[in-house]
């Protein structure tokens, strides 16, 4: 129902008790007044129309996610008739409630790669009403409400370059992907990621990205055969809107993959830095290639990385910096080192470090963490003298090498993956 709502309301005189919900009826009409405006059902043209089905349910919250009622079509249609119990004694005049169409909450994740699917777990609308009165009747301000959609609809179409590719799995990594949206609208963001019923070449996927740029967007996939995929895309997402994109997916990396190649090996998307070696596109425990990650001591460095993928030596984190041209540079607005690798580049975020020496004297400065935005700290698996310490890459807009840290502390990590002949 990703569509612009009218909304009439009149208050039931079966109840006046102040402290009683009251009921009232209100009927909402469906209009298209943008053609990239989509609801759930596509006709010729991509045009897709906005139809209630019956039962839909609008859900009414307070700003601090408390429902006051919902309210339920009673037929299917463009147009429909919403009833349902509003508790009018929880609301005060001059209180602005929103209206939500289908649930209070928004999930984004799991999703089916169908409209259907969409339409039954991630069709998210929202709209704004002020309260008028409360007794002896409940009316607002405006007796029209214009429900807009929080997230667009894509149509992917996903090939080799030439062929379509059979999409059974997929997940989609971008930095500001919203995952899911609680009562009170506090959106946790993250990975969004998708399992076909039926393998397919197109997949619909709702995505919501309030940062109003443009993104990278990085798909893995998983094809029908258990083959994997990836690739990556620049995209401005406008919510509310929705579009058709073509992505073309690279496969698994191997030995004979070009330098520069990007694709999946060992479970993750990656950069081929050699013929013998690949470099994750995020560090470990990220959701996006512009996340810090997670922090690890010397001690535990290693504690996030599965399917053979380890945390390089010093000669080799030397070796990525003097290979390959790099510099200081700002990514989706996160500050950090970008590698130019073949066609194709490798991005570093400027994570900081965890300081449990205190040797900075700047502990607390971002909950504990020190530096960040300002130098990338990256573990090597190369002990260093005195055996309190060992070898780190550190990077700044004005250095950049490997240097000895106390071990104590936490940095993150870039994983790397030895290739393997195929």
């Amino acid at each position: 129902m990703l569509a612009m709502l009218a909304f009439t309301a009149c208050s039931s005189d079966n109840d006046e008790r102040a402290d009683a919900p009251r009921f009232y009826n209100v009927t909402l009409t469906a209009s298209m007044g943008d053609a990239e405006t989509r609801a759930l059902s596509e006709g010729t043209g991509n045009v897709i129309t906005a139809t209630f089905a019956e039962n839909d349910v609008v859900v009414v919250v307070k700003a601090n996610g408390t429902s006051v009622g919902t309210l339920t079509a009673q037929t299917a249609g463009a147009s429909t008739t919403l009833s349902g119990p509003l508790n009018a004694a929880s609301l005060t005049v001059g209180e602005e409630v929103t209206l939500r169409y289908r649930s209070a909450t928004a999930n984004y994740d799991g999703q089916l790669g169908t409209l259907a699917g969409i339409a039954a777990n991630q069709d998210y609308a929202e709209g704004t009403l002020t309260v008028s009165t409360t007794s002896p009747s409940l009316t607002f301000e405006s007796n029209s409400v214009t429900l807009t959609a929080k997230q667009s609809i894509t149509k992917f179409t996903f090939t080799d370059g030439t062929n379509a590719i059979n999409v059974k799995d997929f997940r989609i990594i971008a930095a500001g992907l919203v995952q899911s949206i609680a009562t009170n609208g506090a959106e946790t963001l993250g990975t969004v990621t998708g399992t076909l019923t039926a393998a397919s070449s197109d997949v619909y996927v709702a995505l919501r990205n309030n940062s109003g740029d443009k993104k990278t967007y990085t798909f893995i996939v998983k094809d029908n055969a258990g083959n994997w995929h990836v690739g990556t895309k620049n995209a401005k997402l406008t919510n509310g809107k929705n579009y058709t994109a073509t992505v073309a997916l690279n496969s698994t990396l191997t030995s004979s993959s070009a330098v520069g190649t990007i694709g999946v090996v060992g479970g993750l998307p990656a950069i081929v830095i050699s013929n013998t070696t690949a470099v994750a596109l995020m560090n470990a425990g990220a959701i996006w290639p512009e996340d810090y990650g997670e922090y690890y001591t010397f001690e535990n460095r290693a504690s996030g990385l599965t399917n053979s993928w380890y945390v390089p030596t010093q000669a080799e984190l030397t070796s990525l910096k003097n290979t390959y041209s790099n510099e200081w540079t700002t990514q989706n607005g996160v500050n950090g080192r970008t590698f130019t690798i073949g066609s194709n580049s490798l991005f570093l975020p400027a994570a900081g470090f965890i300081d449990n020496d205190n040797d900075e004297g700047q502990q607390t400065a971002y909950s504990g963490k020190v530096l960040v935005s300002t130098f990338g700290y990256y573990w090597s698996q190369t002990e260093a003298t005195p055996s309190s310490m060992a070898y780190s890459y550190q990077f700044s807009a004005s250095i950049n090498d490997t240097y000895s840290e106390y071990k104590v502390n936490a940095l993150t990590v870039r994983p790397f993956h030895t290739l393997s002949a195929q």
